[in-house]
């Protein structure tokens, strides 16, 4: 493996560890043949425990594992409002298009989503170090703004690409592809991610030494 595949690979892993266990508690339950609201409340549970956990372990609070727990919440309550299938389908944009939203807008503040997610899961020593290089080396907090703005346009465009698809596949068919859709941006986001934090290391060895367990 190259040392640019390994050195986005811990920063991909704690967001798969946020993003990949409530998703797969979701639609594990789902591939299953359980309810919609069943798989909402185990994928928000499921993040919630990883909030408690990276506050118990690190003290600290993990802003990207809230946000999906939020996203989730916001399903569990939609999935009450009666509709048609199509409804059902678009309203899974709502959750990914606030997540988007809540990304993007992080950009703009000091704390940038996948910052925060990187931070809450380092330990004590990681996170002064994070503290110092983001005052100190202004690409470390400038790649983070980056790879929370491109999760946000990401996830946005996916929100919005899954809208006319429902009305021009069938909902048997787009129950399967909005799935997949969803995991194949995750994926291609992850990978962009590792191939990000690998450029960056060729520039700044330090912002690699800051995100590496």
């Amino acid at each position: 493996m190259s040392d640019r595949a390994s050195a986005g690979r811990p920063l991909v892993a704690l967001l798969l560890w946020d993003a990949g266990l409530p998703l797969a508690a979701y639609y594990g339950l789902r591939l299953a043949g359980q309810s919609e609201q069943v798989a909402l409340l185990a994928g928000a549970v499921f993040a919630g425990l990883r909030i408690t956990w990276v506050a118990v372990r690190h003290r600290s609070f993990d802003g990207f594992a809230a946000l999906l727990a939020a996203v989730l919440a916001i399903g569990l309550v939609l999935s009450f409002v009666t509709g048609d299938a199509r409804f059902i389908l678009v309203k899974e944009s709502f959750g990914t298009a606030a997540a988007a939203l809540m990304l993007l807008a992080s950009c703009v503040t000091d704390k940038p989503l996948v910052l925060v997610a990187v931070r809450a899961g380092s330990s004590a020593a990681k996170r002064a170090e994070i503290d110092r290089l983001r005052v100190q080396v202004p690409e470390f907090q400038r790649a983070f703004v980056r790879m929370s703005a491109v999760w946000g346009v990401g996830l946005l465009l996916e929100a919005v690409l899954r809208v006319p698809l429902v009305y021009v596949l069938s909902a048997d068919v787009m129950a399967g592809v909005s799935v997949v859709l969803l995991l194949a941006v995750i994926g291609l986001l992850s990978g962009w991610t590792a191939w990000y934090a690998g450029r960056v290391q060729a520039r700044h060895m330090r912002f690699v030494r800051a995100i590496e367990h």
